[in-house]
C-alpha cells in the first residue's frame, strides 16, 4: 500500500531566517531596480565586485539581518527585491538549514 508523506508547508511570513543567517550580495543591475540598495548597502570595492555582486545586504556593521527586514521579519523592498532573493525558494535545503540555525518551524508548527 502507498501512503502518502504530507506536503511539508513552509511560509515566508513570521519568518526572515534567510535574511538573517547567509550573506546577501545585490548586483548592480538590482540597485538599478530598487534605489535603496545603493543608499542603505555597502557598494564593494572594484576588486572584490563581480556582475552578481556589488552591493553587500548582509552582514552589515550593527544590523543582525539584511538592512531591508523589517521588524514583521518581511521584505520592505519585496516588489523590487534582488535576483538572489527572488530564487531563493521556501522549503529549499537552503531554507530549511536557515530556519533550523534561527529555531524555526515549519507552519505546521514542526
Amino acid at each position: 500500500m502507498d501512503t502518502l508523506m504530507p506536503r511539508l508547508e513552509y511560509d515566508c511570513e513570521n519568518c526572515g531566517a534567510c535574511c538573517r543567517c547567509f550573506p546577501i550580495f545585490a548586483s548592480e543591475t538590482d540597485a538599478e531596480r530598487e534605489p535603496a540598495i545603493r543608499r542603505e548597502t555597502r557598494q564593494l570595492e572594484s576588486h572584490l565586485a563581480t556582475q552578481d555582486k556589488a552591493y553587500q545586504m548582509h552582514p552589515l556593521p550593527f544590523l543582525e539581518s539584511c538592512a531591508f527586514l523589517k521588524e514583521d521579519q518581511l521584505c520592505r523592498i519585496y516588489a523590487t527585491r534582488p535576483a538572489v532573493c527572488r530564487r531563493f525558494e521556501a522549503g529549499s535545503a537552503q531554507c530549511i538549514e536557515a530556519r533550523e540555525r534561527m529555531g524555526i518551524g515549519r507552519q505546521d508548527g514542526s
